[in-house]
């Protein structure tokens, strides 16, 4: 039996708990970077192990290494049968669980279904009992869940988001977890004044007086009703919005230097953060920051740019493309 989680901490919680046979942590964060449609499993790794080692979370071979590595362990589960996917209420687990759909509904096809084991919390916190009561509940893919998941993996990766944002407005309950995790995956849109959800909540915990990078983003996750993202992908946010050429923060005593493979330093940590006079007038409705900062970033397969920018409407199931 070959169980797949989110990452190496949910391995060693199922371990800890007594679940018996190999574990495999799929470890990507699907909702950042590119994920173009129409790849191949191992075309796809390659994308992402590039953006990986660009964003400084592991050296070029490192990543690549990992993943080449994860896709033959699953290939090689995936013939044998016995593959069991922990799957939580988290958008990073959902997006590894579409892919993993669709690569059964595509280059997969004839082989045995996966086992689906849904946790109504965050893998690692379940009681131990619980978990061994959940694994021995759990159910093999049906025909609907295999087609949905294959559906909503190419509305994630489409080119045009509001491919998935019709897909919102389909009954979604053969994965329960799916349509609440989607519907804040298209809060990254910006909005009308430039930001998405998470930039918003930056700048507005912020501007009410936190200016530690660690204490923002505490303050950022305690006003989601998931957690959204890890810190090395928050510090990601935090150096958008101090960069130029209309910056919404500034650091006042010291070099923002997003930390690296090492984490964070006392140096990082001591940074403060404050709001600029932008900053003020964004989160009054006074200034669309886009029309000064320049975006060039990918949610799925959407390439947002200047050139192809996609914001929410008044309600955030509404996408537009407009400059």
């Amino acid at each position: 039996m070959r169980h797949i989680t989110n990452g190496q901490m949910a391995n060693q919680w199922l371990a800890q708990c007594g679940i018996d046979g190999d574990f495999l942590a799929w470890d990507d964060v699907l909702h950042e970077g590119p994920v173009p449609a129409g790849l191949t499993l191992d075309e796809l790794s390659a994308v992402r192990a590039a953006y990986i080692a660009s964003c400084g979370w592991a050296t070029d071979f490192e990543a690549l290494t990992h993943f080449q590595a994860r896709d033959a362990l699953f290939r090689s589960a995936a013939r044998e049968g016995g593959v069991v996917i922990w799957n939580s209420f988290e958008l990073y687990d959902q997006l590894h669980l579409l892919q993993l759909l669709h690569w059964y509904s595509e280059e997969g096809q004839g082989l045995g279904w996966p086992s689906l084991v849904l946790v109504e919390d965050y893998l690692g916190r379940a009681d131990p009992a619980r978990a061994r009561a959940l694994l021995a509940g759990r159910q093999t893919i049906t025909e609907g869940q295999l087609r949905l998941g294959a559906d909503a993996w190419r509305a994630f990766t489409a080119p045009n988001p509001r491919v998935l944002v019709a897909l919102l407005q389909r009954d979604l309950s053969a994965l329960p977890f799916l349509g609440p995790a989607l519907q804040r995956l298209v809060q990254e849109y910006p909005g009308p004044d430039g930001l998405s959800r998470t930039e918003r909540l930056a700048l507005e915990v912020a501007a009410g007086g936190v200016d530690d990078p660690a204490g923002l983003f505490r303050g950022v996750r305690e006003r989601e009703a998931i957690a959204f993202m890890g810190d090395a992908s928050f510090w990601r946010v935090l150096e958008r919005l101090l960069g130029g050429p209309c910056p919404l923060l500034q650091a006042g005593n010291g070099r923002f230097d997003r930390p690296g493979l090492g984490g964070a330093d006392e140096q990082f940590l001591g940074l403060k953060l404050t709001p600029t006079e932008a900053g003020h007038e964004v989160l009054a409705g006074e200034r669309d920051w886009l029309l000064q900062q320049p975006i060039d970033r990918w949610i799925g397969g959407v390439n947002l740019t200047p050139e192809n920018l996609w914001r929410r409407g008044d309600k955030d199931e509404e996408l537009e493309r407009r400059l």
